[in-house]
This record gives structure tokens, sequence and C-alpha cells, in this order.
């Protein structure tokens, strides 16, 4: 733009020194062209709209595609458009997607590329800019938001046995022969009427059809509420491989968490850890049950992020304080010793039941929370069983 502002000022000049008819009217076309120019970049860009189409979230080798839609809803065609996206390495290779676009009147252009989140975190896919100009290259124009959209991945959702831990852990719902109570959430169809029976137990429905009086039957059971407490904090961990292990606890909160939602178990989740997406601790879960609500502590797990500080226990005193009598409360962790023990032990007095995983415990580690009642787990990096 300065070369050609110095070239017309320099036709000017010798136009004027001269008094040359063919140079004013070069002056002019080049002063016209450029006024033209301006003009058309001006008004096709104030009607260029774009919008990206992206999932929120995904699991771990899942691939998903993502959709940029940049359209022209003006009169005047726009020769070039440059769509630069820039894309987080991790879920793409390259990880910049670019393509250059000619849009003619109302004309639309859909660009789409393909993610696979390989490992699980919280990406931002973005900032997405769009370059255009005129055609005799005078003049060009950036154009983007900085807005990004957001993608979780989740953690991979793993056995208990590949994790090294049994199946048979003391939470979930304990059947029982006497019941305890009546769960709408637990039917297990209808019966007869009986005169010890109550009147809001009658299903009128199923009674009209059948003709007689007919109960709803539900299947006896304590429904123990389940808090999951994870340690995320740097200083929770210790030795060399301290993030690997920590990633290992994620995924066993992450396996506890789906085995209990498989058996319609109410569960909850509460961690130190850091979540990108709020720039903070991570919010609690609140206990609940249901696919959705798994999803919900999926999407927590999988943003997390390693804290610099924190202390679980004292966290889990603050949620805990809502679980039923009989709730069960996993602990998992990288700390050990009496300490975490005396942390702990106000939960059992509440009556709560209290198991605790432990990453790379020594034996001791393991006997002395069994000595004070409390179930005691092994979680090793190599995935060994745990012995109880």
């Amino acid at each position: 733009m300065n070369d050609l502002f110095w070239l017309m000022l320099v036709l000017f000049v010798v136009a004027a020194a001269l008094r040359n008819e063919l140079f004013f009217y070069l002056l002019y076309v080049m002063v016209g062209l450029q006024v033209m120019a301006r003009f058309w970049l001006r008004r096709g860009t104030r009607q260029l709209r774009w919008q990206r189409t992206a999932p929120t979230a995904a699991f771990p080798g899942e691939r998903t595609e993502v959709t940029i839609a940049v359209q022209n809803k003006g009169l005047l065609p726009l020769p070039w458009v440059t769509i630069t996206e820039n894309v987080p390495p991790t879920l793409r290779t390259p990880s910049t997607v670019r393509e250059v676009v000619s849009l003619g009147a109302n004309q639309r252009h859909v660009l789409s590329y393909t993610i696979i989140g390989q490992r699980r975190g919280y990406y931002r896919l973005g900032p997405l800019t769009l370059n255009t100009g005129d055609v005799l290259g005078l003049d060009e124009r950036t154009l983007g938001r900085p807005e990004h959209d957001s993608l979780t991945i989740y953690p991979p959702i793993l056995r208990l046995a590949d994790l090294g831990l049994p199946a048979a852990l003391p939470y979930g719902t304990l059947a029982t022969t006497q019941r305890l109570f009546s769960d709408p959430a637990r039917p297990v169809g209808v019966r007869p009427y009986q005169a010890a029976d109550g009147v809001r137990r009658i299903d009128w429905k199923t009674s009209a059809h059948a003709g007689a009086p007919q109960v709803r039957r539900y299947q006896p059971a304590i429904a123990l509420e389940c808090l999951i407490g994870l340690a995320f904090a740097r200083e929770e961990y210790d030795g060399r491989f301290a993030y690997d292990t920590m990633e290992r606890a994620l995924n066993a909160a992450a396996a506890i968490a789906a085995y209990l939602q498989a058996r319609r178990q109410p569960i909850g989740l509460c961690t130190t850890g850091h979540d990108p997406a709020i720039d903070a601790t991570a919010q609690s879960v609140p206990v609940a049950q249901g696919r959705a609500h798994l999803m919900q502590v999926m999407g927590t797990l999988g943003r997390l992020e390693p804290a610099t500080n924190g202390v679980l226990p004292v966290l889990l005193n603050q949620q805990a304080a809502h679980l039923g009598w009989g709730s069960t409360v996993i602990v998992i962790t990288g700390q050990r010793g009496p300490e975490l023990i005396a942390q702990l032990l106000p939960l059992q007095r509440r009556g709560l039941s209290v198991a605790l995983i432990l990453a790379e415990p020594t034996p001791a580690d393991l006997g002395l929370p069994r000595e004070y009642g409390i179930a005691s787990y092994g979680l090793w990096r190599d995935g060994r069983p745990s012995v109880r």
C-alpha cells in the first residue's frame, strides 16, 4: 500500500509538471482502482460469516469430525479466502488446517477435518482466522475471533481387574432378605393385593387390566451411596513416576465409577485436582445415578490437571456431610501413614464405610489402616493384583 501511495505521488508530480493527459489518466485509474478495491473488500468482509461445529466430548481413540462453515452473504464475490484453524497436536497431525477458497455471491463452503483423542485431557480448538483480499492484491484483511471450542477427552474405562483391584470391593447395594424400605427406582413386578399392603402401593393401571387389585413389588435392598475421593495434587504423590501414578489413580476412579453405574448405584466425586475449564479446583459432583450422571463424572475426570497443593481428607469431610448412614467413601491417594488414618477415622465414626486405595504402597502401608477397620487396597503401575 505504501508503494502504491508513493507511485501515485510520483505520477501526480510528473503529471502536474508536464501537464500530460496520459499521466493524469494513469493517476485517475490507479486512484479509482484503489477506491474500488477498498470498497469491495470492506463490503465483502462485513457480509462474511463463519461457524465451527465440534463435539464437546469424546472417548479415547474415537474419531470425531469438526466442520467449519464459511458463507458470503453479500452480493459481491470474494476472490479468495484463506481459512486457517489451529488444532492441538495431540488431536491431529499436522496441527494446522488450511484451505484457500473462492466465494461467490451468497455462496457457502464447508471445511471438515477429523480429530482423534489419543489421551484424556481438556483441549481448545482454534483460534480460527480468515484472510481475504481484493483480486488486485491491493489490500488484505484478517478476520477471526478469540473464542475457542473446548473438547474433553474422557479417561479410558478399564476393568477393575486390569488395575489389579478386586471386583468385590466393599461398596454398592447390599442385598438383604428383610425389606428395609420400598425403593421406587428398583421395581421387580407386581403381585396380588394382601390385607397388610398399603393403598399407596396399589398399581391401579395393572389392577384395571387384571380385574383384581395388584400391588407393586420392589427388590429388597439397602441402596448405599458412594463418594469417590481422588487425590490429584502433586504433593499427594511421591516418587520419580508421580505423573504416571496419578494417571493410574484417575483411571481407577473412572473404572470404579463405571462399575457402580453399571449396577445402578448412586455415585459422587470430589477431587483436589485443577479444572482448566473454570481455572480453579474441580467442583465436586454430587451423589446421583444414571448414565448422564456418569458422563458428568467422566467429564470432570477427563479435564483434571495436577494441582500444586491440596488435602483430600479435608475436602472429603465437607462433601461426606450429606451422605446417609452406611454409605461408602472410597479414597484414592498417594498419601499414607498415621496422619492420613487419623483424618479418615472421623468419617468412620459417622457411620460411613471407608475404603482406601493407596498408590504404590508397601505392606506396612496396607496393614496400618486395616488395624483400624479400614479396608485397604494397593494400586501399582504394573497392574499387579492387590493383596488384601
